[in-house]
């Protein structure tokens, strides 16, 4: 039995075996998907044991969508764009084997903010965190034609290296644990999407049941905020977060991140598989497990 894995710490939480397991079943594919919670001090061997015939392909999550980088062979353009990845392709040829990252998150991310109907085309966006997912919604939101980010972050120092790549929009750096109160409420209040990029309040994480954002800071943002406003929180264990349940509140339109977890999931089964995904029953996979 061939094997996909999910390498990251936790995996626990994760959703991606459910869906990636079914479509695999529906098109009768022998392979099994296998969560493998992995420390750091371990990544490199597990990556090193991907090289074996008997497994074809892996997810990677959190926090080793930028340290992976330096076990692959190569990276495809996805990947090499933002020096993040999230879908790792094996290719053999006799007895070698290349490992190719790519990252399938910008899609999946820009997927699920096109399909709330909403334009963001020229408009202030404002991010919070600086991982790897973050690179994603920041090439996503660059590619639906957002003018400018407030980058939003703890350690000013990976805010500004990540707002200093080559993007072609301006991102402006914010440091979270010194900006003042009223500045941090005036830059969400007049951003058109503000995305929750950190696994802060995600279920098993080192912050459940938390917010990057002090409560009542967001809240007096979105209620001041004079734009019609999307808050997207890429955490979806619990599918309502802290973070969300502000925006529910006020009746601002918030979602989370089952929806990019679902495309960039369908767009990895494809690189695996050179199949269309089947992404209907995916997203039914998902309901007959009770979430949504």
């Amino acid at each position: 039995m061939k094997k996909v894995l999910l390498i990251g710490n936790p995996t626990e939480h994760s959703l991606s075996p459910v869906f990636q397991q079914v479509a695999f079943d529906h098109l009768n594919l022998p392979w099994e998907y296998h969560n493998i919670t992995t420390r750091s001090s371990e990544l490199e061997s597990v990556v090193g044991s991907m090289r074996s015939g008997g497994i074809i392909g892996a997810n990677v999550t959190v926090p080793y969508k930028i340290s992976i980088i330096s076990f692959l062979d190569e990276l495809a353009p996805s990947a090499k764009k933002i020096g993040a990845v999230n879908t790792v392709q094996i290719i053999r040829d006799k007895a070698y084997s290349r490992l190719i990252g790519h990252n399938t998150d910008i899609e999946g991310f820009r997927a699920s903010v096109v399909s709330q109907r909403v334009t963001v085309e020229t408009s202030i966006a404002s991010v919070i965190g600086t991982g790897g997912a973050s690179l994603a919604v920041i090439a996503g939101l660059q590619s639906l034609g957002v003018k400018q980010i407030h980058l939003i972050g703890r350690n000013i120092i990976k805010v500004r290296q990540v707002a200093d790549k080559p993007w072609s929009l301006e991102i402006t750096p914010h440091d979270l644990a010194s900006i003042p109160s009223p500045e941090l409420t005036g830059l969400l209040a007049e951003s058109s999407i503000i995305v929750q990029a950190t696994s802060v309040g995600m279920a098993g994480g080192p912050a459940p049941n938390q917010t990057p954002i002090p409560h009542a800071i967001l809240e007096s943002a979105l209620e001041n905020s004079t734009r019609h406003q999307l808050l997207v929180d890429l955490v979806y264990s619990p599918t309502n977060t802290l973070f969300l349940s502000t925006a529910s509140k006020l009746g601002v339109t918030g979602i989370n991140g089952l929806e990019m977890l679902l495309r960039q999931g369908a767009a990895a089964f494809e690189i695996w598989t050179g199949q269309a995904a089947p992404i209907d029953v995916m997203r039914a996979s998902l309901k007959e497990a009770g979430i949504s």
